[in-house]
């Protein structure tokens, strides 16, 4: 089983989250998925030590969004649980900017984000890159830390992260299965 959480703070999350979200539960027909309930609450009713950690954590794109999480102490506390751990942290567009602002976590590492962005990560002591187009499409991962650039790179960072989860076979046969092709 495979558990994930989808870090959704504010109305500003653009539609990035469907197609990340529907891709990893397409990767795992065990994905478990907690829907209406705050992270705070998730927080306090489940979060103890790293092994009662979601496998990953997917923070969506969005401006408004990445600016309501930037702000959300639940948010950093959930991130800083996951800063010394295996278990997959994916951010997405503007997304790596909740690293920073949420005190620079992951700082240091390798990392991609919407280009507008770029300056402000390098800035905070983050190794801002251009993704090549790779095998897996325009991502850049980091150990535990995956990240990509905006709306056209999610389906390459949602396959990224499914492969991550469970394994490179599994993530294939969904790309194959919407007749997209990863790796490329």
């Amino acid at each position: 089983d495979v558990t994930v959480a989808l870090v959704q703070d504010g109305d500003g999350a653009e539609h990035e989250h469907t197609s990340n979200a529907d891709l990893v539960a397409r990767c795992s027909r065990n994905v478990g998925v907690q829907a209406d309930v705050t992270l705070a609450k998730y927080l306090a009713d489940h979060i103890s030590d790293e092994a009662s950690l979601p496998d990953a954590i997917i923070l969506p794109g969005g401006l408004e969004g990445s600016r309501a999480m930037s702000k959300a102490p639940a948010v950093g506390e959930l991130l800083r649980h996951y800063q010394n751990s295996a278990k997959i942290v994916a951010a997405i567009c503007a997304a790596p900017t909740v690293f920073a602002a949420q005190g620079n976590l992951f700082a240091g590492r390798r990392l991609t984000s919407y280009p507008a962005f770029k300056d402000t990560l390098n800035g905070a002591g983050y190794a801002w890159q251009e993704p090549e187009q790779s095998a897996n499409g325009r991502v850049v991962r980091d150990g535990n830390l995956i990240t990509s650039m905006g709306p056209a790179t999610s389906f390459d960072f949602a396959l990224t992260v499914g492969a991550a989860l469970t394994g490179q076979e599994t993530a294939e046969k969904v790309a194959s299965a919407m007749l997209y092709k990863w790796p490329h």
